[in-house]
């Protein structure tokens, strides 16, 4: 894993880590899959959605640009109950000035035993997409999805990768004003901060929910 912080096309720690969390459930999004808020083409990161393994996938957005097969906003759906076998939730509820409605709106179109699966950032820069809302902590995911009947949350990273992060994120903005090259100050960051990334891989659990260190959460949720 270490490895692939190095290679073209690498986007955030952030990213990193929902990408794999993301491959590592994949076989789990089967049936008719909504993906809330996603979009169907400019993606980031490495992850491609498992589309053909699907029965039916929707892409529900309210931005017509992301090009949605259902143009809606995502607290108001227009499908039936019980209608979906997953439902998909990835960096969109901290966009959304009442996230629980989007929350118990896939809890009415989830089929008993459905899935959801989503993430949301806490130790991250503000990015409004168009507006950044709110961060949440473990405690106020499980409360935010308390209708279903299991929550699993997983921390995203630890200490060091937030640490990490900061660093590189800060850095890719820096306009210079030391005595060294911007672009050997920037290199000399990022591969600092890539560094500290390998050993947050090797040390998962220093940091995360236990002391609050975590660049988010990844959720799944069964109806």
């Amino acid at each position: 894993m270490f490895r692939d912080f190095w290679q073209p096309g690498f986007v955030s720690y952030r990213r990193y880590l929902l990408d794999h969390c993301l491959e590592a459930n994949k076989y789990l999004m089967t049936g008719v899959v909504l993906d809330l808020g996603g979009k169907r083409g400019r993606k980031r990161g490495a992850f491609r959605p498992p589309e053909a393994q699907a029965d039916r996938w929707f892409y529900i957005n309210i931005a017509p640009e992301t090009r949605p097969d259902v143009l809606a906003d995502v607290v108001r759906v227009p499908f039936s109950d019980a209608y979906a076998n997953c439902i998909i939730c990835t960096e969109v509820l901290e966009h959304l000035p009442n996230p629980i409605a989007c929350v118990d709106e896939a809890y009415r179109l989830l089929k008993p035993g459905g899935l959801l699966i989503a993430s949301v950032p806490f130790l991250y820069p503000v990015h409004a997409d168009p507006f950044d809302y709110q961060r949440f902590t473990a405690d106020g995911l499980r409360y935010l999805c308390r209708r279903f009947t299991s929550v699993h949350v997983q921390s995203m990273g630890g200490y060091l990768g937030v640490i990490g992060m900061f660093l590189e994120l800060g850095v890719s903005g820096w306009q210079g004003g030391w005595r060294l090259p911007r672009g050997v100050v920037k290199q000399l960051v990022i591969c600092l901060a890539r560094s500290l990334y390998g050993v947050d891989q090797k040390l998962p659990n220093l940091g995360q929910i236990e002391y609050g260190y975590s660049t988010g959460y990844f959720i799944k949720c069964v109806k």
